[in-house]
């Protein structure tokens, strides 16, 4: 029989050379695709081949699949009875169960304070260490002391008396108090404040230029004064201290020097650059970015020397926690924010903060309800819906700290201030009365006044004045006055906080956050559907 022929794979040269045509073609779009995904980063992973299963010749091929198919099904059921078991029906049971967290929390109360002490100890040794003998320095070399303080909270930025005294009366130095920031705060926020601090020191009140031009000590008009990017007040600052330099002069002195000290972040760099009218100094959010004694030459009768910011009240007899609202760290670096926010919520209404973060009623300074409620708003939720606690909770103080929540704190009534400071009046009446005679700051008040803005107090955040007993030093307060009067030795000082150091080291050494891990482990998933 005749083998049949098979199939030609001759073709016409048309249908040749169009395939030829067809492959380079393809060719040239993949180069092109393949170029263009890499220019915009994209990667592209050739398709997964499609599992071909259990063989037909594998032995007992059906068994094998019910097993597997079992296995899935007990696994699903079991992924959905857990979501049913831990997912809250209502908010009374969303209450409940974050009563039970609060109470775990405070029972473990000792345990948190102890961890919290050795936090702060240590972020205040660190500062103290690298910064107090450079305080020192502007000290000695200064004739007036300029003390800046955050307009939005002035107590909780203002050095001890303590130090102020031994500012006073060891080194013999004049201090005037600089309210900063006071277009952040409303208008009867600024005038109480003065008047609070009027009794113990000589306040200015003023607004650093963010624009810095040649155009400090020239009139401005006060209506747009603070809608601008100049400053507020700091003519009338800038004219205080030349006046003191032409009534010192006739001395003997020819060049006064002002030193200008406080808390980090409060804006001395910034009252540095705007007196020179020009960015003399670097300038930061962030706290800390001074680290060295800087001076600036303002004319042949006026110098300025910008100081590092120094902490002295994070000991064991302080909240750590209200050093963290101070702006005073870097709210990446804390390791547990949580208190920081229990801190904020003992002083702060829970009105303002629902109205800030739209979020619904929480019991008032709950602060296990309030994060969850932040951390679903904000979207920070762990595996398996649990809230993220932690996150929310550094979220929070970076809002604080950042400006996006305006805030302000009440001045003190009379009563108020007279139950705390009685002693501090008495001694600083007369201090009080001899700056008087070289710097009437009346007249500028009025301009700063009539310059501020009318702000409704709804729109901010009220805080309560900081319940701190500031008649009697900490401490870390009475090392920093014995270190500024008696001039003790750096190194033994160094040798001191190193010891100290150095065991908080050894004790949290590898070890993580006991509040942070306590509180991801009893986390519950919240729903927030019925609410």
């Amino acid at each position: 029989m005749v083998k049949k022929k098979g199939k030609s794979k001759r073709t016409t040269l048309k249908d040749k050379y169009k395939i030829q045509r067809r492959v380079v073609e393809t060719h040239r779009k993949n180069r092109k695709q393949a170029k263009r995904d890499s220019k915009n980063g994209i990667i592209r992973h050739d398709k997964k081949k499609k599992d071909p299963g259990i063989p037909n010749s594998w032995p007992f091929k059906k068994e094998l699949l019910n097993e597997v198919a079992r296995a899935r099904e007990l696994a699903e059921n079991a992924k959905i009875e857990q979501k049913q078991n831990k997912s809250a029906k209502n908010l009374e049971e969303l209450m409940a169960r974050a009563n039970a967290d609060r109470a775990a929390f405070d029972a473990r109360g000792p345990v948190v304070n102890d961890e919290l002490q050795g936090q702060k100890h240590s972020l205040g040794q660190q500062s103290r260490r690298a910064y107090l003998s450079t305080l020192r320095k502007v000290i000695d070399t200064s004739d007036i002391i300029l003390q800046v303080l955050d307009a939005r909270d002035p107590m909780g930025t203002r050095i001890h008396p303590s130090i102020e005294e031994t500012i006073l009366s060891h080194y013999d130095k004049k201090m005037i108090l600089v309210l900063n920031k006071i277009d952040l705060v409303p208008k009867e926020a600024v005038s109480g404040w003065l008047n609070c601090l009027r009794r113990t020191r000589p306040t200015v009140a003023i607004k650093c230029g963010t624009n810095i031009k040649d155009n400090v000590g020239r009139e401005v008009d006060c209506n747009s004064a603070l809608s601008s990017s100049s400053g507020v007040g700091v003519e009338g600052l800038l004219g205080l201290l030349k006046n003191y330099s032409r009534t010192s002069g006739g001395k003997g002195k020819t060049c006064v020097t002002v030193g200008i000290i406080g808390y980090p972040n409060v804006g001395k760099s910034s009252i540095l650059n705007t007196l020179k009218r020009s960015r003399a100094v670097g300038v930061s959010p962030r706290p800390g970015f001074t680290t060295t004694m800087q001076e600036v030459v303002l004319d042949k009768n006026l110098r300025l020397v910008d100081s590092p910011g120094v902490v002295f009240d994070d000991t064991e007899k302080v909240n750590g926690a209200e050093c963290m609202l101070r702006n005073c760290v870097d709210a990446d670096s804390v390791e547990d924010p949580i208190p920081a926010v229990q801190a904020l919520l003992n002083r702060c209404s829970t009105e303002s903060l629902m109205m800030t973060y739209s979020i619904p009623a929480f019991p008032k300074g709950d602060a296990m309800i309030f994060l969850a409620m932040i951390a679903k708003r904000n979207g920070k939720v762990l595996k398996g819906g649990i809230p993220d606690k932690v996150m929310a909770a550094r979220g929070v103080l970076k809002d604080w700290n950042s400006g996006k929540i305006p805030f302000y704190t009440r001045p003190p009534t009379d009563e108020e201030y007279h139950a705390q400071n009685n002693t501090i009046v008495e001694n600083d009446a007369k201090i009080v009365a001899d700056f008087g005679k070289a710097f009437d700051v009346s007249q500028m008040d009025s301009e700063v006044m009539n310059a501020l803005e009318d702000k409704d107090e709804m729109d901010f955040v009220q805080m309560a004045p900081e319940n701190n007993d500031r008649a009697n030093a900490d401490k870390a307060t009475q090392k920093a006055v014995e270190y500024l009067t008696n001039g003790a030795d750096s190194d033994d000082l160094n040798d001191d906080d190193m010891d100290e150091d150095m065991e908080m080291d050894h004790e949290m050494d590898g070890q993580p956050s006991k509040l942070s891990n306590s509180l991801v482990a009893d986390a519950e998933d919240f729903d927030f559907a019925n609410m």
